[in-house]
């Protein structure tokens, strides 16, 4: 079965490739992103820290040092235009020794060869004027005042709301099996998926942890990702305004380190790890990891109640050996292209290597696809309404017009029916993607109170049984057992 004729194949709907399908969608061209996820952001994008790094931390000449500060920038330029949330809070690398200042001495260096503007190395002292509850036993910081936090969720969202806009096509729950190639090798044709044949004479292996996996269809084995989990706690918001900015250690050779951050949304998130392992999806938590997640963020701000830490998480990392970007056409098959091996600044790098890629597209592959512009392309979209974000008077003003806004499903987030229903109608289908949407179940019970009402509008919305209502997609259901007779009895009640 042939499930569509394209220009441009996305294999991998994360931040990647949202980034790419936004900036492809100003051309005139048929583009569709193919996920496997029953949701998005799923992968790495889904499970990090929402960090915008400067580019001080990437050793000068490497592909992650060229993206990462103009990346910093392009967040800047696009998150009002595309309605995210970016806090532009900046960052410190505290040092505890004079081995640690020296090398905060060298990420200065680092990063005014990488572009970075604006680094200076502040004493101990002055940190704490500027965040009291930083370590005593912090000497000296280097201060990135271009560093900031995204809501992931969001900005992934984001570009992905602003690409189908202007004509890109999602495909949710759709594995890539095999790569079609001409008689010989020589050029892609397409892609054979879970749900049929997807043909495209340029495709985008933008699949993350897998991306690996996808070239080696392409008979390419030089992209080899060595996963990497790192676990995360995120802490009540009552605890959020501890600290105003993101603090790093110096880093070693497992990377950047245990952090303290204030959150888009004002938790804090603390991590994370850095463990190696062989499993691509496994993101379970463990005693260890925690019990190491609590200990470095202690070690930078020694007064966060740890009593006050409402969940935990942990997120894959798709480091590839090289430790750096794997971005370029190859010359055989032809039409087949890498951004692969995206890791830390991935999420910061991310809308700078789209443009990058487009630019490729242009000049490399040009006899493919015609390049021309969209004239219907809408470079701007806006966000659901942040109903907790409004005053008394504006609260009000909606529930006149609409009083499903009156209906308040999550308590914690001040989330309502209509922001949910508003979700479904841009794509929610499952209880995570509603959260993602819109906040509801990130509080302090974690869906505890919610969940059953966002089950109950997702099977209104969706018209199917509430037990159909998945939280991720896939197989796996949030209710067992003859559910349906109780829930027509229900809504006969309410009726």
């Amino acid at each position: 079965m042939t499930a569509g004729n394209y220009d441009v194949l996305i294999v991998g709907g994360g931040i990647t490739g949202a980034t790419l399908a936004r900036e492809l969608s100003a051309f005139d061209l048929r583009v569709a992103v193919l996920d496997k996820a029953g949701d998005l952001p799923s992968g790495a994008s889904r499970a990090n820290s929402g960090m915008l790094h400067a580019g001080y931390d990437d050793k000068p000449g490497t592909v992650k040092a060229r993206f990462c500060a103009p990346g910093n920038k392009r967040y800047r330029e696009l998150h009002e235009m595309l309605d995210f949330t970016l806090r532009p809070w900046g960052s410190y690398v505290c040092a505890f020794s004079e081995a640690d200042c020296r090398h905060l001495e060298k990420l200065k260096d680092q990063g005014a060869r990488n572009g970075v503007p604006g680094l200076d190395i502040v004493p101990g002292d002055v940190l704490r004027r500027r965040e009291p509850q930083a370590s005593p036993h912090i000497v000296a910081a280097l201060h990135a005042p271009t560093g900031g936090v995204v809501n992931n969720f969001e900005a992934v969202l984001a570009f992905l709301d602003n690409a189908q806009q202007n004509g890109v096509e999602l495909f949710l729950d759709t594995e890539v099996r095999r790569v079609l190639l001409t008689e010989g090798g020589g050029e892609v044709l397409g892609v054979e998926t879970s749900r049929g044949i997807f043909l495209a004479p340029v495709i985008v292996n933008a699949a993350g942890t897998h991306s690996g996996e996808i070239a080696a269809l392409v008979g390419d084995e030089s992209i080899q990702i060595r996963p990497t989990r790192g676990e995360y706690f995120i802490t009540d918001k009552a605890i959020g305004s501890m600290i105003k900015s993101f603090f790093f250690p110096c880093p070693d050779e497992r990377g950047k380190g245990v952090t303290v951050a204030r959150t888009a949304d004002g938790n804090l998130l603390l991590g994370p790890t850095s463990v190696r392992q062989g499993d691509k999806d496994d993101t379970a938590t463990t005693p260890q990891g925690l019990a190491e997640v609590m200990a470095g963020a202690l070690r930078l701000v020694p007064s966060i109640p740890q009593e006050l830490t409402i969940t935990s998480f942990a997120g894959i990392r798709a480091a590839d050996r090289t430790e750096d970007f794997r971005i370029g056409a190859l010359a055989r098959p032809r039409g087949f292209v890498h951004m692969a091996g995206i890791k830390s600044p991935g999420l910061t790098s991310a809308p700078a290597l789209a443009l990058h890629v487009v630019e490729l597209l242009r000049e490399e592959l040009a006899d493919r696809i015609s390049m021309k512009p969209n004239p219907h392309s809408i470079p701007e979209r806006t966000h659901i309404l942040r109903f907790a974000a409004l005053t008394m008077e504006e609260r009000q003003d909606l529930v006149r017009q609409n009083p499903a806004y009156a209906q308040i499903v999550c308590r914690c987030e001040t989330v309502t029916e209509a922001q949910i229903v508003e979700a479904v109608r841009r794509g929610a289908r499952t209880v995570a993607s509603v959260k993602m949407w819109t906040r509801a179940g990130s509080g302090r019970c974690q869906g505890g109170f919610c969940c059953p009402r966002v089950v109950d509008i997702l099977a209104r919305e969706l018209h199917m049984d509430p037990d159909e209502v998945t939280r991720h997609g896939g197989p796996s259901r949030l209710l067992v057992g003859h559910t349906k007779a109780f829930w027509q009895k229900r809504e006969a009640h309410h009726a």
